[in-house]
């Protein structure tokens, strides 16, 4: 299959969001049989033509939802049988249940579909493999860097970095914290300009190459459980998300007189970065070369239980 027939392909789905897809309207517009079209169209886009359907109809339904139509009506628009099946396809892709996403989600554009470059097979593979590793490691660094802004500031002396089981990693400094205050309305809107973001799909971070300097907001979206606590002017403030999207109301209490700093606990997202062990040594050789020249300043890596 050429890229100019993928790229018809790709855009009858696109035109045709609202209305039931099957694989022989597909692969007529391909002109293959349907055998051979679902074939070739795995083997270029790393997932079936039902599955990337599939996945765009719910990208397209999320701004339906911030819309503000209903979850029912939603679930029609977008060709499903039921509330039910529309719920459950929702919440396994997004990780957050439909209703979440309407009343959390801050904002959300459908991107727009890519042609994929068609290149050896085999190569394209390990490639991708090595970039999973580098990338998964990138959320890491994104996340140590702003402690070592603080730090380079001569606001924070100290971060902590513990790997925990089952792919999960906590990252504690004792900087000044996010500048957040008992104004809920005020301390949301701050953490949701730095932090909050929104799901990214397979298909959607197979297009993403390098994450360097990729922004918070896209390693929380590519993060299938965060927890931020922050922990300034005698307060506490926590927030959980899923995906990059918030899962409740700004969590306020009193912490102790003096301390400061932030924690975050998070896992990136099983979905896309099917291993999710990180390397000790990766993330100390990082910390190593990132903190040399910086004055007054400690970190501790270290496994935990």
């Amino acid at each position: 299959m050429n890229s100019d027939i993928l790229d018809k392909v790709l855009a009858y789905i696109d035109a045709n969001i609202h209305e039931k897809i099957t694989l022989s309207d597909l692969s007529e517009i391909a002109c293959y049989s349907p055998f051979y079209f679902s074939k070739l169209f795995s083997e270029i886009m790393g997932m079936p033509a039902t599955g990337y359907i599939r996945i765009r109809k719910l990208q397209h339904a999320i701004v339906s939802l911030l819309e503000g139509q209903r979850i029912m009506d939603v679930a029609l628009l977008y060709a499903f049988d039921s509330h039910e099946g529309f719920t459950r396809a929702f919440t396994q892709l997004f990780g957050s249940t439909p209703s979440t996403v309407k009343k959390r989600l801050v904002s959300y554009t459908v991107p727009a579909y890519v042609m994929p470059v068609i290149t050896n097979r085999r190569i394209t593979m390990e490639a991708a493999s090595n970039n999973l590793q580098n990338n998964m490691h990138q959320l890491v660094f994104e996340i140590l860097e702003n402690s070592l802004e603080e730090a380079r500031a001569g606001y924070c002396t100290k971060v902590e970095v513990l790997l925990l089981p089952d792919g999960e990693m906590k990252i504690t400094d004792n900087g000044r914290g996010i500048p957040l205050s008992k104004d809920v309305h005020a301390s949301k809107a701050v953490l949701d300009k730095i932090l909050a973001g929104s799901p990214i799909t397979n298909a959607e971070y197979s297009q993403m190459g390098d994450l360097a300097q990729a922004g918070l907001q896209t390693v929380n979206s590519l993060c299938e459980a965060l927890q931020i606590t922050v922990k300034r002017g005698g307060d506490k403030f926590q927030q959980n998300y899923v995906r990059g999207v918030a899962q409740h109301d700004l969590i306020v209490s009193d912490a102790e007189c003096g301390v400061s700093g932030t924690e975050i606990v998070f896992k990136p997202d099983t979905a896309i970065f099917s291993d999710t062990k990180f390397s000790q040594e990766m993330v100390y050789d990082w910390l190593k070369d990132n903190t040399a020249g910086v004055d007054n300043f400690e970190f501790n890596l270290r496994i935990g239980l």
